[in-house]
């Protein structure tokens, strides 16, 4: 299936000190969608909005584009994620863990898992050559975490790495030079991007992160170009909200056993219907369980009318504008 009438726009993110023309048409106010400007002055390297009269840093090369009265907030909650994520042994200070990821984990915690995601890379990257060809492709990496997708994906396409996490564990784990690709400091429910900027957005692993999952869906239609695609990997999506209310419950004793309970008012259980009713885009199960085997097993359980748990799907959701 291919999409056609997309008008490709070639841009290319050079990651130096001074932010370009060409990229910067792309990013916008988060408070106010207007767009932004360089600031002015020797010493000031933010971007600056006339509107707001506000002006957003630029720290290692990624435009810091959140609310500037949740900055603290938000920074508490990544320090927080950190130091849970270092514990259950996703992060790592060991040299070169990034760059070998998702093929190799060098700490050996989560081989398996990796495997999985190695799984849903070849699939995305099979994806996009079968629906778009060989077209330069504009692609959001939405909730990208260290951006190890989007290293990936820069070699063919032109991405944005998007994440609230600029810290070594975030989206600085990769240094200026390391990112063939614009990194930026956003949130999925409000982001920072301008409309209908997009070919195709990507929620790889990190939706579930929100609780406006609706927001997200808006948010990336107003992003995407007339017949873009919004893909959602590796997410745990549940069949009802008894199911969501369950996970929430796990979730909850999970992080005051780990040590960080507020941790769990950052996890949001996703509901099947989501992709069901929305009138923004028409989505396609592409893949429904990790397994024949988990689907069937989940199957079962469903109709004896016991809990499923989650599923971890791959979603497409073409644009209809």
């Amino acid at each position: 299936m291919t999409c056609s009438g997309i008008n490709h726009q070639l841009t290319n993110f050079p990651m130096t000190d001074t932010l370009s023309d060409k990229w910067l048409s792309y990013l916008q106010c988060p408070l106010c969608s207007q767009s932004l400007e360089q600031a002015g002055g020797e010493e000031d390297t933010g971007l600056y909005c006339s509107t707001c009269v506000q002006t957003y840093p630029v720290v290692s090369d990624i435009p810091c584009l959140i609310d500037p009265k949740t900055v603290d907030v938000q920074a508490i909650f990544c320090k927080q994620y950190d130091a849970l994520r270092k514990k259950e042994g996703w992060v790592s200070d060991q040299p070169g863990y990034y760059e070998a990821l998702p093929y190799q984990d060098l700490t050996g915690h989560h081989t398996q898992e990796w495997t999985v995601r190695v799984r849903s890379l070849e699939w995305l990257l099979k994806w996009l050559t079968d629906t778009f060809g060989e077209n330069r492709l504009s692609i959001l990496d939405a909730g990208a975490g260290v951006g190890w997708l989007s290293q990936i994906l820069a070699n063919s396409y032109d991405v944005i790495a998007m994440d609230v996490n600029i810290g070594s564990h975030g989206l600085n784990a990769f240094q200026p030079l390391q990112r063939p690709y614009l990194a930026i400091q956003g949130l999925m429910d409000r982001i920072p991007l301008a409309n209908d900027a997009l070919d195709v957005v990507v929620a790889n692993a990190s939706l579930q992160y929100t609780a406006a999952h609706h927001h997200v869906l808006q948010e990336a239609h107003r992003i995407l170009r007339p017949h873009g695609c919004f893909v959602v990997m590796d997410s745990p999506v549940y069949p009802n909200k008894h199911s969501v209310d369950q996970a929430h419950q796990r979730t909850r004793a999970y992080y005051d056993k780990m040590g960080w309970p507020d941790l769990a008012a950052r996890y949001f259980g996703i509901m099947s219907d989501l992709f069901s009713h929305d009138e923004q885009f028409t989505f396609h199960y592409y893949r429904r369980d990790l397994s024949t085997r988990d689907h069937l097993v989940k199957k079962v359980r469903s109709w004896l009318g016991k809990s499923t748990g989650a599923r971890f799907p791959i979603i497409v959701g073409r644009v209809v504008k």
